[in-house]
């Protein structure tokens, strides 16, 4: 007989494997021979939901959207960085100066601004525009330098990344946590009734195969599972979990 398991402590991605090897075992012994088709398919289709609801909770922030306007941000510091730098070696003293207050600025968040994660760059982008809109000396720098459209697209570009990438991450927050527990759920029941006409099957066939394959590979599976729960339970100081 298939021994017990619960499945409730079992981590997403844990319970997600967990249900994919039992399928993947229940197949290579044939759900048809095993007279399991209809709840290898109904449990088969809940895991693959349960799948694709765990990926939308977990999916990258990186959609086409934002790394479009992130590219847009960075071609907007990546050029003011180089106008800038490029001002630095003027013959005229003036803009020569004006060139070195606007480099060493910039120096001070790092050489590679671009390349900052996300909220780094973000803030950093932030920081230097509002430093050259509203320090007296770098006001003048960027006035002097004709670099004001540089730096209002510096801006608008940030703000639109950073509107978007909260926008995302709220989409993301609220996603599925109380959806998944509820599908969770569905498929555990799912799974206790396809153990159900494992075991029946297996009874009434006097443990004779493709039952007894399936029932010893199963159990080697759970006790794995098993093992993990138990020594997760040690580590943490809770008990380990009745089965069920």
């Amino acid at each position: 007989m298939i021994n017990s398991i619960v499945l409730q402590p079992l981590r997403n991605s844990e319970y997600i494997q967990f249900l994919t090897d039992t399928l993947n075992i229940v197949l290579k012994n044939d759900p048809k021979a095993l007279n399991v088709s209809a709840q290898y398919d109904a449990l088969r289709t809940a895991t693959d939901n349960v799948e694709k609801l765990f990926k939308i909770s977990q999916a990258s922030l990186v959609t086409a959207e934002i790394e479009a306007l992130d590219k847009r941000r960075d071609d907007a510091i990546n050029g003011i960085s180089l106008q800038v730098q490029s001002l630095v070696y003027s013959a005229d003293p003036v803009i020569n100066q004006h060139g070195k207050t606007l480099s060493a600025h910039l120096a001070l968040f790092g050489s590679s601004i671009a390349r900052e994660n996300y909220q780094s760059e973000t803030t950093i982008l932030r920081n230097i525009v509002n430093d050259w809109k509203n320090k007296p000396e770098l006001q003048e720098a960027v006035k002097a330098l004709n670099l004001g459209n540089w730096l209002n697209e510096l801006e608008s570009a940030n703000n639109d990344f950073n509107q978007a990438y909260i926008k995302r991450n709220e989409e993301l927050a609220a996603a599925p946590t109380e959806k998944l527990r509820e599908l969770r759920n569905t498929t555990n029941n799912l799974y206790y009734k396809l153990r159900t006409r494992i075991n029946s099957n297996f009874d009434i066939n006097d443990g004779a195969e493709p039952w007894a394959s399936t029932v010893n590979l199963i159990n080697q599976h759970i006790g794995n599972y098993a093992l993990l729960q138990n020594r997760r339970a040690t580590t943490t100081g809770v008990e380990p979990p009745v089965v069920s």
